[in-house]
């Protein structure tokens, strides 16, 4: 009797996809070789990455690295830009992969990659330790989105 109890258990939920942070540099000579997604972050005025066609889905995104404007012409991350990132990934739920870029893989991306993380329940220690310059803001809109649309953060 007992283990017919155990076999009607919950199916576990489905596990995080393998997130990989990255530079422009690196994410241009990237190729995907599973089921991949990809976030593309540029500074505004910057052309647009020329990453492979082989990813299923890039979602572009230009905003500046910086955590509060010091230039009137600074774009600040904000809710749309983390409520597109929710949609984009909530589109591909399959997904076994995610690679985020930015300029220098290292504010921005990292910000984003943990924010995910923190929204979706995630484990964030590795991203931490390998990306210690993660964009405050970046992580904490990504916080505040899932926060104010609870039904995305799982």
């Amino acid at each position: 009797m007992r283990r017919k109890a155990e076999n009607r258990r919950a199916p576990k939920a489905k596990s995080a996809p393998e997130l990989v942070v990255l530079s422009r540099e690196k994410a241009e000579r990237y190729e995907p070789s599973l089921k991949e997604i990809c976030i593309s972050i540029s500074d505004p005025d910057a052309k647009p990455a020329d990453v492979s066609a082989r990813f299923v889905a890039v979602l572009r995104l230009h905003f500046d690295d910086v955590t509060q404007r010091g230039e009137p012409s600074d774009i600040l991350f904000a809710q749309d830009h983390a409520g597109a990132i929710t949609e984009f990934l909530d589109k591909w739920p399959d997904a076994e992969r995610v690679m985020v870029h930015c300029n220098m893989g290292v504010s921005r991306s990292p910000g984003v990659a943990l924010g995910l993380c923190d929204a979706r329940g995630w484990a964030t220690a590795a991203l931490e330790r390998s990306h210690p310059g993660w964009n405050q803001l970046v992580r904490t809109m990504m916080r505040q989105a899932a926060t104010n649309n609870p039904r995305r953060s799982t």
